[in-house]
């Protein structure tokens, strides 16, 4: 099941509908709303993290300290403080603002604004659920939360992602993270000691980006060959691993190949290895290496614990050279072919271009496809049947895939079109810089 979002009136956006496939792709001029898009799928699809969250921390009436056990009283609470976060006040939006999402024909939620009666200057933000996540609330109503066991919050996981036709836990990458990982010795101390008024006005999915950084430090005291060298030793992880083991490799070696160095948690520190004696603290790395290493890090972690996740992900260009651009738009087609799914936004012709003949590798008829995979590993190549990409400009959207002879790929003109208008200007002044057949550059 496709799942189906429609925005009208928020951000940037004025009416858009996005259809999220295994793979999607936004793409288009910045300010113009794709963040906004990847928050607001994010923010649904979230959901079942905010209902575990409510259980593991003992149901209603523990988390609102007594005062509420109405499971979809304190959801929408919740969901409501999130949206704050992620969008801003609701008082200076459009009362027209709604957002929706379409998890099946019949589960769907709904965000929309109602006027304060004595105030219609200020908007309040109102949540509606589909029947079928309505009766799922009442019936958690008669249960008890306290004590989860692993297998109770594995049945539970399996319900929620039922009712929600959604397998994966979603993980949002945020643009922007050369900033965090800057301050890395610094964000233990910020967290901690932010009130959690201070924490609210973080924005959301940084705050949770953030969280989850530091809860997976330890992890990699000894790298992601360290966590490979504990699998591959453990009995109970053999078969897993084996099964796992080419795709963690490609991308160790997409790592490799990107950072020229290798990440490890040691002593409170991170550093970068550029050998087994000489390394540099992560907040003096370059900023490509930066922004790249937790990328790097978390994508490692889930394939490794063989989690499946629907990841959004912002700018994975950012900082970075164009051939590293290739390797890491090759990556994350992996963790596609891995069995996640994965929404992604960029400005990169080079990361467009890279999706585009992972396409077109995909669709190479079977006589030639083993002389292809010569050059181009198979576990890379992407599935047009289950790709989207879309054009965000001027508060819509529109398909960003052409279909012509039966080949589906990215339409050129979103892929070469800040290069051909700069050719274009280079072409036009050399016509001056040459007229008449005589240079006219000034002699040096």
């Amino acid at each position: 099941m496709r799942h189906e979002l429609h925005l009208h009136k928020i951000g940037p956006i004025n009416d858009c509908r996005l259809t999220l496939d295994t793979f999607t792709i936004l793409t288009g001029p910045q300010a113009n709303g794709k963040s906004t898009v990847a928050k607001a799928v994010y923010f649904f699809r979230s959901v079942k993290q905010d209902i575990l969250s409510i259980m593991m921390q003992g149901g209603p009436k523990a988390v609102t300290g007594g005062i509420s056990s109405v499971w979809h009283t304190v959801l929408k609470q919740r969901m409501k403080d999130k949206f704050l976060q992620l969008f801003g006040t609701s008082w200076v939006m459009p009362s027209d603002m709604m957002m929706e999402y379409q998890y099946s024909s019949k589960v769907s939620i709904t965000v929309s604004l109602d006027d304060d009666y004595n105030d219609p200057s200020r908007n309040y933000i109102v949540i509606d659920f589909s029947k079928s996540i309505e009766d799922y609330l009442e019936a958690l109503g008669s249960h008890i939360f306290t004590n989860i066991t692993p297998a109770q919050k594995e049945y539970e996981e399996k319900k929620l992602n039922e009712l929600f036709h959604d397998p994966y836990e979603s993980v949002f990458i945020p643009a922007g993270r050369n900033l965090l990982t800057l301050l890395s010795t610094q964000l233990n101390y910020i967290f901690t000691s932010l009130e959690d008024s201070q924490l609210r006005n973080i924005d959301y999915v940084t705050k949770r980006y953030t969280e989850l950084i530091l809860r997976l430090k330890p992890v990699f005291a000894h790298g992601m060959e360290g966590v490979a060298n504990r699998m591959k030793g453990d009995p109970t992880q053999t078969k897993k691993y084996e099964r796992i083991r080419p795709a963690l490799n490609i991308l160790m070696d997409q790592a490799k190949e990107i950072m020229k160095s290798t990440y490890r948690y040691v002593d409170g520190e991170e550093r970068l290895y550029l050998s087994d004696d000489r390394y540099v603290k992560i907040n003096l790395a370059s900023s490509g290496q930066q922004e790249v290493v937790w990328v790097f890090n978390l994508l490692f972690y889930y394939l490794s614990e063989d989690k499946k996740i629907f990841l959004i992900i912002e700018e994975p260009e950012s900082h970075l050279y164009p051939e590293s651009q290739r390797r890491i738009s090759e990556t994350l087609s992996l963790m596609v072919n891995s069995g996640n799914s994965v929404l992604v936004t960029t400005h990169s012709p080079y990361v467009l271009g890279t999706f585009n003949y992972l396409l077109m590798a995909g669709q190479i008829a079977e006589t030639y496809q083993k002389e292809v995979k010569k050059k181009l590993r198979k576990r890379l190549w992407l599935n047009a049947e289950n790709t989207n990409a879309c054009y965000i400009r001027n508060g819509g959207l529109t398909n960003g895939i052409s279909d012509e002879d039966n080949l589906q790929l990215i339409k050129n003109e979103l892929i070469d079109g800040a290069s051909t208008e700069i050719n274009d200007m280079s072409d036009y002044l050399l016509g001056f810089l040459y007229a008449e057949g005589e240079a006219k550059c000034p002699t040096i």
